[in-house]
């Protein structure tokens, strides 16, 4: 029987909506999808409670009146700085015996009540099974009916603030909608891209957006490692409004026309052409240059080049991809960005792309229609994997 999925995304002064439609064999396609602005959220987080609240009850009606549904159940995507991620190795002594399921049922036990009483302020989203290890040597699955002596997993825990789940909760209640679970964006999107390119396997996702940025590392095709940074690329704009006094659409209008790669513009001063709202100022476009470059540097150094989490892959072959949600970022200052990366680029592939609008609530459908093998914990299905029939009577 097909059913019907509503999923909202969580996003910056706005909320997209999407409604998909289950089909046989656990495939899928979207039925409706909008855009809702909404000045009550900043950075992914709800400020203004009864104006999210009444906007989301509007929102809802209208999807409802379209599509002549009533929906109930709903699935949120987050992308809020707050969400961490947490890393656990665990193992069991099998003295020659075959690897069973309660072995693993044990060490994701052992790890979750590990989170649990050690972040006791923090509320688990996703437990992801990275890497198992029999007798010293990586498996690719779980090495079930193998016999060995010592059995490890190592599992990724991504955690948000207790008190931030129960605001998103408490917001969709509001509106009569029960929350089936809540997905981590930077997740889905990682979910998206692997759907579209069915090798990847290692490479490192960052996510560029206006207000927030994002970046994940996977390996063999498992996520190990995400963080979400509060500030955006308009933090570029911000920096040279402030220190020039230029506004936003002037500011683009000089980074759309003028090379900062490959021409030299020491000693070239802004035409009187680019004032247009602000007052003329005698300025270098070497001085602007120099903001934009400081400021660029700075995103990836906190984002990439000095994040301490990520200094182990730094001699790896790495796929860099590169998504930005500003569009004039991406044309105007792409290749900024790749000279700023602390990577070999003889070594490593990297690719800019342009944001799709609904490219996490595609893979946030991918993980509740199909489910993902590296998820411990993934959600009820009516098609369940191996991994899901023995893990879910865990929790």
């Amino acid at each position: 029987m097909s059913e019907q999925k509503l999923i909202a995304e969580i996003g910056d002064n706005q909320i997209k909506y999407a409604v998909f439609l289950q089909e046989e064999n656990s495939n899928y396609k979207i039925l409706n999808k909008k855009i809702s602005e909404d000045s009550g959220i900043i950075k992914g987080k709800i400020l203004n409670f009864d104006y999210t609240a009444q906007k989301i009850n509007t929102d809802i009606k209208n999807l409802e009146k379209e599509l002549n549904v009533i929906f109930k159940n709903i699935i949120i995507l987050i992308n809020e700085p707050e969400t961490s991620c947490t890393n656990l190795s665990g193992f069991k002594k099998l003295n020659g015996s075959k690897v069973e399921k309660r072995d693993l049922d044990y060490i994701l036990s052992e790890a979750k009540n590990s989170i649990l009483k050690n972040q006791e302020k923090n509320s688990i989203l996703h437990i992801l099974n990275s890497n198992f290890i029999l007798d010293k040597i990586k498996k690719n699955k779980i090495p079930l009916n193998l016999h060995g002596d010592h059995l490890s997993l190592h599992v990724t825990f991504i955690l948000l603030p207790t008190n931030n789940l129960k605001n998103i909760k408490a917001i969709f209640n509001n509106s009569d909608l029960k929350i089936d679970r809540v997905i981590s964006k930077p997740l889905a999107n990682g979910l998206d891209l692997l759907n579209r390119n069915k090798g990847a396997k290692n490479f490192v996702l960052i996510n560029f957006d206006k207000e927030v940025c994002s970046i994940s590392l996977y390996e063999d095709s498992s996520l190990v490692f995400l963080k979400t940074f509060p500030f955006g690329t308009n933090s570029i704009y911000n920096d040279i409004n402030q220190l020039c006094s230029i506004n936003k659409k002037e500011i683009k209008n000089i980074l759309k026309e003028h090379d900062f790669i490959n021409k030299d513009v020491k000693n070239t001063y802004l035409d009187k052409k680019y004032f247009v709202e602000s007052k003329f100022k005698k300025l270098t476009l070497n001085h602007i240059k120099e903001i934009t470059n400081a400021r660029i540097n700075e995103i990836l150094n906190y984002i990439f080049n000095k994040n301490k989490n990520l200094n182990y892959i730094n001699d790896k072959i790495l796929r860099l991809h590169l998504y930005f949600e500003d569009k004039d970022v991406l044309e105007n200052l792409g290749e900024v960005f790749i000279n700023s990366l602390n990577v070999n680029k003889d070594k490593t592939q990297i690719e800019l792309l342009p944001i799709n609008e609904f490219s996490a609530l595609s893979g946030a459908a991918e993980l509740i229609f199909k489910g993902w093998d590296k998820e411990a914990i993934p959600t009820n299905l009516k098609k369940r994997s191996v991994i899901s029939s023995f893990f879910e009577r865990l929790f």
